[in-house]
C-alpha cells in the first residue's frame, strides 16, 4: 500500500499555526480578566469599595484544562490580594470553547463548601460586587 506523504513544509506551517491560534487564545483569556477584574474594581467604587485584583497564570502559556483557562484573576473586596484571608478572595476563570466571553466564579462559602457561578461578564460584575447593573447579559 502507498501511504500519501504531507509536504514537510506545509506540516510545519500548519503546526505553527495552530499553535499560534493557541497562543491567541490564552492571550485572550488573559486579557478577559484583566478586563473583568478592572470593571469589579470600577463597579465596587461607584459604592464606595475599593477593590483589588491580580491575575495569575498569564505569565506562562497553558491548555485549559476542565473546561477552564489556566489562568485566573484573584478579586478581594477586603483590602489587597495579597493580604487578605484566602477564603475572603474569589477567583474568576474564564471558560473555553466560548463564542462569548463565560467567566466562572469560586470562592470559599461559609459551610466549607467552594461556591461556583458561571455567567457573562456583566453578570458575573453584578454578582461579585452586588451592584445593580439594569442591562445584564445573564443567560436567564
Amino acid at each position: 500500500m502507498s501511504r500519501n506523504k504531507t509536504n514537510p513544509k506545509l506540516e510545519q506551517a500548519l503546526t505553527r499555526g495552530a499553535l499560534a491560534i493557541r497562543h491567541a487564545d490564552f492571550a485572550r483569556a488573559t486579557a478577559l480578566l484583566q478586563s473583568v477584574g478592572k470593571m469589579n474594581v470600577e463597579a465596587a467604587a461607584t459604592i464606595g469599595i475599593e477593590a483589588f485584583f491580580e491575575v495569575l497564570g498569564s505569565d506562562k502559556f497553558g491548555e485549559p484544562i476542565d473546561g477552564v483557562w489556566p489562568q485566573c484573576a484573584r478579586l478581594s473586596l477586603d483590602g489587597p490580594v495579597a493580604e487578605t484571608d484566602p477564603d475572603e478572595v474569589r477567583s474568576i476563570w474564564v471558560i473555553a470553547d466560548q463564542a462569548s466571553p463565560m467567566f466562572r466564579v469560586t470562592w470559599q462559602r461559609a459551610d466549607g463548601k467552594i461556591g461556583r457561578f458561571e455567567d457573562g461578564p456583566l453578570a458575573v460584575v453584578a454578582f461579585i460586587t452586588d451592584v445593580e447593573i439594569p442591562w445584564l447579559d445573564s443567560a436567564d
